[in-house]
């Protein structure tokens, strides 16, 4: 699970643009993976993601 980490000053817009170049990397790969489940498990993945950054 990735963070996002603001620094001292620096605008929260900022941080995000940051944390959405790692996140890109990743969002790619877990598209793969999604692509994979069967109907049940991909409601339960698309729940735990939802909890994970709501």
């Amino acid at each position: 699970m990735a963070s996002v980490v603001v620094r001292e000053g620096e605008p929260i817009e900022k941080a995000l643009k940051r944390f959405q170049k790692v996140a890109a990397s990743n969002k790619s790969e877990a598209r793969r993976r999604e692509y994979h489940l069967s109907k049940k498990e991909k409601r339960i993945y698309k729940q735990k993601q939802n909890r994970k950054f709501g």
